[in-house]
């Protein structure tokens, strides 16, 4: 057992107290312990998604906002005093549970490597009991936004996402040029123009906006959890960069169709294509910090009134 804390629980814990050498080699050695045991899993999720699949490229950002969490509640968290709790040691039996059995015997990257914040959550559970879980639960629970959906899961919510862009575009594509006509079926759009000219566009994978609602919820989270509201705003932002994002790409794949109708296909392709994405970016983060403002200016706080004032008369 890690003895983390002071004798005395009515004082808030000095920092100093809080990890001696002990204490931190420790914590030290269950940290090599879980990188040993998750070490395929890990390996997997930075080098084959993390660095090669550009959906997840993001994924690097999350562990670090998970310690920023934690760096802004530093003052909170010091101030517990560590209760060991052992229902923790049954949450770490059962995620670590999770792990073989998916690795021996269903064959299944994704429960394995979610098993691992049930680990990080046990250890913190078990070691520091409920009072450091009050303060650690969201960076811990955040982590999960950094592993890879399944294949098939993700492409079931890819296909429903170019339906949708390819059909709100073909019916923009003729307001933005006059006299075009467009149909759209499932992921394509048939055009053609006043002259005669005619063409198809292919709505792909990578248009598909799904890339954009990962990393747009990612960052919707991140803002709602720092910022300081109620809880239903929070919810209400969250929420909101669902449609945000799929506004967006919406955005984004008309802006690429007008380029293409207009035969400068070359604003579709490479560098252009990228800035797109980049503009298309700050345009969500727009859209979400001013539901974020109006939130917070959608009721105006009256001043209570003074109960001590007298009424002259």
């Amino acid at each position: 057992m890690i003895a983390i804390g002071s004798a005395d629980p009515a004082k808030p814990q000095p920092l100093a107290s809080l990890f001696p050498p002990a204490a931190c080699l420790r914590l030290a050695v269950l940290a090599a312990l879980i990188v040993f045991i998750y070490w395929d899993p890990i390996r997997h999720v930075v080098v084959a998604r993390w660095i090669k699949d550009d959906n997840w490229s993001h994924g690097w950002l999350i562990p670090l906002f998970s310690l920023y969490f934690l760096h802004q509640h530093r003052e909170e968290l010091f101030g517990v005093r560590p209760t060991a709790n052992f229902f923790g040691a049954v949450v770490l039996f059962l995620s670590l549970g999770l792990y073989f059995a998916s690795g021996w015997i269903w064959r299944m990257g994704y429960p394995q490597a979610v098993s691992v914040v049930g680990v990080l959550f046990g250890l913190t559970l078990l070691l520091g009991g409920m009072p450091v879980v009050r303060v650690a639960w969201f960076p811990i629970s955040f982590l999960l936004l950094a592993i890879p959906l399944p294949g098939w899961l993700y492409a079931q919510l890819t296909y429903p996402l170019r339906v949708l862009a390819s059909k709100a575009s073909a019916a923009i594509l003729p307001v933005l040029v006059p006299g075009l006509y467009t149909e759209a079926q499932a992921v394509v759009i048939d055009y053609a123009m006043p002259g005669g000219a005619k063409g198809s566009l292919n709505v792909e994978d990578a248009c598909s906006g799904m890339r954009l609602l990962i990393t747009i919820f990612t960052l919707g989270v991140a803002m709602a959890y720092l910022g300081d509201r109620p809880v239903w705003q929070r919810v209400v932002m969250v929420a909101a960069t669902v449609p945000i994002a799929i506004l967006c790409n919406v955005v984004r794949v008309t802006a690429t169709g007008v380029a293409f109708v207009h035969g400068r296909d070359e604003l579709a392709r490479g560098t252009p294509h990228q800035v797109t994405g980049i503009l298309t970016l700050g345009l969500a983060l727009g859209l979400i910090a001013l539901v974020g403002y109006v939130l917070s200016h959608l009721f105006i706080e009256e001043p209570a009134d003074d109960p001590t004032a007298t009424t002259a008369g």
